[in-house]
């Protein structure tokens, strides 16, 4: 009980750091990633639309720098510098695009590979591609080690080529774990090559767990779309919503275990972990939205039987609030860093 308490008064100091790194990085687009948003508009020939422009800087610019970016740098000590910031920012940015690139575009996957691995080379054959290099050129222009950035994003090519497999039937169910882990980890990974600091193998496979249980989170949070879609998913092919609560507790306690294993101090792995802790909170939080639809329908999970408004999990209700609060403070108290 007395950690469990001590937790809850832990939250609201994680809560402000992160609303001032929300803050911070808000500031860090208007004068970079919003100004490539502005001239691309002008010359948009309708290959970007409102959406992408806004995933770039209201979703994934945002998220990927304050959610990888400033708990990585709770975990080595040390603060984000300028060019770290940026590289991350432009990574972030042209994330949404690239995923596109796979999901509604249809672009062919080798030029999608050329790309990545040529980009110098390239010139792109619409706003959407040009957009995409521009930022992708950034990112590894204020990358300390571009070349292990291109490693890395040609990880996440092999990753989303591999996700293709989601609209088959046939896919089982540690086919769909694997995929998951794969797009997951490799995403994070991609995104830790902003920084200057080598990837040790403890990290590297601490890094891919932690992207693996984001992405399961995702999941959870795009479930009615996954499912128009017919995307085959751990959650789109579960009948029990408590079968991922168990994996997902499973993979949170690995996560601790190989979190133990790098080399950083117990001070920085708590902090680390208090950070992230705070984002895989919500996926409990979903859990619980989805899992109240199993009462509609005998006590299995059927989606097709459910509206959108009965998977869509509002994270601004205060009822949501307090339970992202007391899933953190659960965990938190459970987890063998001292």
């Amino acid at each position: 009980m007395i950690n469990y308490i001590r937790n809850l008064v832990i939250f609201p100091l994680v809560k402000i750091r992160l609303t001032s790194n929300l803050r911070t990085q808000k500031k860090a687009i208007l004068s970079s990633l919003n100004l490539d948003i502005i001239e691309s508009k002008s010359t948009n020939d309708s290959s970007l639309d409102d959406l992408d422009f806004k995933k770039m800087k209201d979703y994934y610019g945002l998220a990927v720098p304050v959610m990888v970016g400033e708990s990585y740098c709770l975990l080595r000590g040390k603060k984000m510098t300028l060019k770290e910031r940026l590289a991350l920012t432009y990574l972030g940015g042209l994330t949404g695009l690239f995923d596109d690139f796979f999901d509604k575009k249809n672009m062919p996957v080798s030029n999608i590979k050329n790309l990545l691995e040529f980009p110098h080379k390239m010139t792109g054959d619409n706003s959407g591609e040009k957009l995409i290099l521009k930022l992708y050129l950034k990112a590894l222009g204020n990358s300390s080690n571009p070349e292990r950035l291109k490693e890395y994003s040609l990880a996440i090519y092999n990753a989303q080529v591999l996700s293709k497999k989601q609209m088959c039937s046939d896919l089982n169910s540690n086919e769909i774990k694997e995929i998951t882990f794969q797009k997951g980890g490799n995403s994070v990974l991609f995104y830790r090559c902003s920084f200057i600091e080598n990837i040790s193998n403890p990290e590297k496979e601490l890094l891919y767990k932690l992207g693996g249980i984001w992405q399961i989170e995702n999941d959870l949070l795009d479930v009615y779309k996954d499912h128009k879609a017919g995307i085959k998913t751990m959650v789109t092919t579960e009948k029990k919503i408590d079968n991922i609560r168990i994996f997902y507790k499973q993979q949170i306690v690995q996560l601790v275990d190989l979190l133990i294993q790098t080399g950083y101090s117990n001070t920085q792995k708590r902090r680390f972990l208090d950070s992230i802790l705070l984002f895989i909170s919500i996926g409990f939080v979903a859990m619980d939205v989805l899992e109240k639809n199993e009462k509609k329908s005998k006590t299995v999970f059927q989606l097709e039987l459910y509206e959108r408004k009965d998977l869509i999990c509002d994270l601004e209700k205060p009822v949501n609030i307090l339970k992202i609060i007391h899933y953190f403070a659960k965990y938190n108290r459970s987890l063998a860093i001292k």
